[in-house]
């Protein structure tokens, strides 16, 4: 019955016949009428070219796959099934636009293949049209401006490296900045030359990699945009922006792959903080002296492998005498590369700044420095981290990197040197124009009957609610034996497309499996009886941590399981950590925190694995119209949804979840020990680079002290970091909401805080903290005696889920931002919980007002 209500839902995609045959739905006739908006990629005339077109409104304008916000699309699908949003909400885009920016064209936009040029005019461009509501159209580029309030700058300052100007270091020590936020938007032809392959064999691995994803990236191959379900990039602009375009100013560029556990939370084991922060410095200085200095921060985390497969291949490492040896070679054996990273794009989003040369390069790859030099750009001289700011645990990184780079520098000394003013280039060994094409036989995107049909012809029996993993049955998302699938979609989450393009390329067999030897939890995590509770956990697969040796029946019959949880340990070196120690607000015992200053415990990955039959008991919904939502309202990810409802588990392509442990981890379900928890949903601006207009960075690290604390006192400190960027909105809409704060009548307001949100996204928040609760339940948490949180909604949440709430816990007064006590006194006012803070009335809202822009 329930497969029969679904597979009559409408497809509200731009529809084409052979979408039919790939999904079996039953569409209205007014959707066979396909009219996609005309567009003329590469013209870099905005009217001329054409707008993109992904929203789903008006399916039969679409001139793209996909959906805008990236893996954020499947937060909104969830808020119109759940909230009854208006499926045809319009943004107000009032104050949302740039300001003073570069407006371009640069003579380069007509070759940029991965971004949108004019995505941060759209709203401009084509305002007559919005006016008259002939097209609903989203910006994929936001432009806004900011101060990063960051510890290891000031201490830079207090050590002389760098000076406190006034102008771009203010006077209260935080480093102004301009910056952008990127959606990914896919030129398919481009991007395939990019990778040296055919358009119908990035189309086949992208669509088969994914687990099938997106059919119209195989039957429509009259459309040649594709927004991609992964997470973009944020540009950091210091200095004059103005002068970025001109060769004849300095300019100093840091391109730095996102890094969570570092970045964030300071692992010792790696540089990539390090590297950041004097990436930071050098662009300061560059600033200081007249030019700009630019960060261009992508969100591909673990050389784009994803989190769960990196803290497995760290495992591995270091079961294997974590040697120099080993550091490239485990990451291969586990994953079949190393990297898959898409340097091959980095260099677009130079050239959309207008870019034709860098002074300063700070980075030490060779890779990244060919991918630029080869698109254009010329790099005079690069810049490495100093060796004393390589910490001792992460040397085994740095020699590995370095004898990559050796390694690939001996392979070009025949090679003709490039002029002085660069340095040597490996572009023979790794330049894209250089690589061979693959040699593959893949079905053409064109052809009539393209393999779009499910796979899962005998999929593997799954009884969620079962009380051991090999009654319960594996979770099969894997693509080496399709036929035993039971899931809808792949793991890895938004990394599966950097997957798919490794295939593409040539570096990677089609659906080759991980390699799992050696990769177990480096702790044991023990079942909880929540595991066998749907009511508990229905967000993530509880047994996904034991799939070694947990499933051997699935082992007999040589199923390749994927495990969508990596248990590691962490040693952590954090500038406010440091700070409370020398004020005596934490001690050094030898165990949590030890004589180095360094934070040791637990972390661990967490991949999304939803059981859609309890999801949408949880979220009050018919399985139907979970289904119907998700499928519809991403444009038309994985037909499976509506096609397959024996198939009851889902692998959203969206971020996952991290968790920090500190303490020992028995103890965390013993109600009889002291256990503090801090749950903290991503923002990234914060939490990497200090913005202070929110109190992100400062409460997580505040979460973190008291956590240390609960475990120098014989409990736990539970960490839990949600992917949920932006209230789950996205950092393109958090974007233009704080340009429209600061620029309204009046200024950024209290009162208006959570309005504007509403004017341009159409609600408050997307982050559903009903699922929040699942990683505690998995944990065996019954009781918290401190919760680091104002929120009343995850309050609300933990309580209601049956985990006892003993004291909440609000931020101090010192530690909010000066430009975040609009955040805070709106909160306040909506709910939240105040601690000593004094609730003001909504008239006494208008007197708190934010930093102008």
């Amino acid at each position: 019955v329930r497969r029969e209500a679904c597979v009559k839902t409408a497809f509200v995609m731009s529809v084409h016949p052979d979408t039919d045959y790939a999904s079996g739905l039953a569409k209205e006739p007014r959707q066979h009428v396909v009219n996609p908006v005309p567009l003329l990629w590469g013209d870099i005339d905005p009217r001329k070219r054409g707008p993109v077109v992904a929203t789903v409104s008006e399916p039969g304008k679409r001139n793209a796959i996909g959906s805008h916000s990236g893996t954020y699309s499947i937060y909104r699908a969830l808020a119109l099934a759940k909230s009854g949003l208006d499926k045809n909400f319009r943004p107000d885009f009032t104050n949302t636009l740039p300001g003073d920016f570069l407006k371009g064209p640069f003579p380069a936009w007509g070759d940029i293949c991965s971004l949108d040029p004019w995505g941060h005019m759209a709203q401009d461009i084509f305002a007559e049209e919005l006016k008259r509501g002939e097209l609903d159209l989203r910006p994929t580029i936001a432009v806004t401006r900011s101060h990063l309030d960051i510890p290891e700058i000031k201490t830079a300052i207090k050590d002389g490296r760098v000076v406190q100007d006034g102008r771009v270091i203010s006077a209260a020590g935080t480093v102004v900045v301009t910056k952008s936020a990127i959606e990914a938007v896919w030129h398919l032809p481009g991007v395939a030359k990019r990778f040296k392959t055919t358009e119908a064999e990035l189309r086949q691995a992208l669509f088969t990699e994914t687990g099938g994803n997106f059919p119209e990236l195989i039957t429509r191959p009259d459309i040649k945009l594709f927004l991609p379900p992964i997470n973009g990039i944020t540009v950091y602009m210091i200095g004059d922006v103005a002068s970025i375009p001109d060769p004849t100013k300095l300019l100093t560029v840091r391109v730095h792959d996102e890094s969570g556990d570092s970045d964030i939370f300071g692992s010792d084991r790696s540089s990539c903080r390090a590297s950041l922060l004097f990436g930071i410095e050098r662009c300061v200085l560059a600033a200081q002296a007249g030019g700009c200095g630019l960060i261009v921060y992508t969100r591909q985390e673990g050389n784009a492998l994803g989190e769960v497969t990196k803290f497995m291949i760290n495992n591995a490492r270091r079961r294997m005498g974590d040697t120099v040896e080993a550091y490239y070679s485990e990451a291969e054996r586990v994953a079949g590369v190393s990297d898959q990273r898409l340097h091959e794009l980095t260099p677009d989003v130079l050239h959309w700044l207008g870019i034709t040369k860098i002074d300063e390069f700070v980075s030490e790859s060779e890779t990244k420095a060919d991918a630029i030099i080869t698109s254009g750009i010329a790099i005079d001289k690069r810049v490495g981290l100093p060796a004393d700011r390589v910490a001792a645990t992460a040397r085994v990184e740095s020699a590995a990197q370095e004898g990559q780079r050796i390694e690939k520098r001996r392979s070009t000394e025949a090679l003709e040197a490039l002029p002085i003013t660069r340095l040597p280039s490996n572009a023979k060994r790794l330049s894209v124009s250089s690589r061979e094409a693959p040699q593959k036989s893949l079905a053409d995107p064109a052809s009539p009957h393209p393999a779009l049909a499910s796979l899962s012809a005998d999929p593997l029996p799954l009884h969620w609610a079962a009380t051991s993993a090999e009654a319960r049955g594996p979770i099969v998302a894997t693509l080496s034996k399709p036929h035993f699938r039971n899931a809808i979609g792949v793991h890895s989450g938004a990394t599966a497309v950097h997957r798919a393009c490794s295939v593409a390329k040539g570096l990677l067999p089609p659906g080759r499996p991980l390699e799992l030897a050696a990769t177990q939890p480096m702790v044991r995590i023990r079942p909880q009886p929540a595991w066998s509770d749907p009511s508990k956990i229905c967000s993530l697969d509880p047994w996904g941590v034991q799939v070694i040796d947990g499933f051997p029946s699935a082992a007999e019959k040589g199923v390749d399981l994927q495990p969508s949880i990596a248990v590691s340990t962490a040693s952590l070196s954090i500038a406010e950590l440091h700070e409370a120690v020398t004020e005596g607000r934490l001690k050094v015992d030898g165990k949590v925190m030890t004589a180095d200053l360094h934070v040791h415990g637990v972390k661990i990955a967490i991949e999304p694995v939803w059981h859609l039959p309890s999801l949408a008991v949880r979220f009050g919904l018919s399985e139907t119209v979970l289904r119907q939502s998700l499928f519809e309202q991403t444009g038309g990810m994985y037909p499976d949804l509506v096609a397959r409802t024996d198939l009851e588990v889902f692998l959203p392509p969206i971020g996952g979840l991290t968790i920090y442990v500190f303490g020992n981890v028995d103890t965390i379900p013993d109600e009889s020990k002291p256990l503090t928890v801090r749950v903290h949903d991503e923002c990234n601006g914060s939490d990497v680079f200090g913005s202070d207009i929110c109190t992100c960075r400062p409460y997580l690290f505040h979460g973190i002290e008291e956590c240390v604390q609960a475990a120098q006192k014989g409990g736990a400190g539970v960490i839990v970091y949600n992917r949920k960027e932006g209230r789950a909105l996205g950092e393109v809409t958090k974007f233009m909401v704080y340009n429209a704060r600061k620029r309204q009548q009046g200024g950024d307001t209290a009162q208006q805080y959570f309005k504007r949100t509403e004017d341009i996204a159409g609600t408050q928040d997307m982050r559903f903290q009903e699922l929040m609760p699942d990683p505690l339940h998995w944990l065996g948490i019954t009781k918290i005696d401190r919760f680091i949180s104002m929120s009343n909604m995850k309050y609300d949440a933990v309580v209601e889920s049956g985990i006892k709430i003993v004291e909440r816990v609000d931020i101090p007064e010192e530690l909010i931002p000066c430009d975040a006590h609009v955040e805070i006194d709106a909160k306040v006012f909506a709910g939240y919980f105040p601690g000593a803070k004094k609730a003001k009335t909504y008239e006494e809202l208008q007197n708190t007002v934010g930093r102008a822009e």
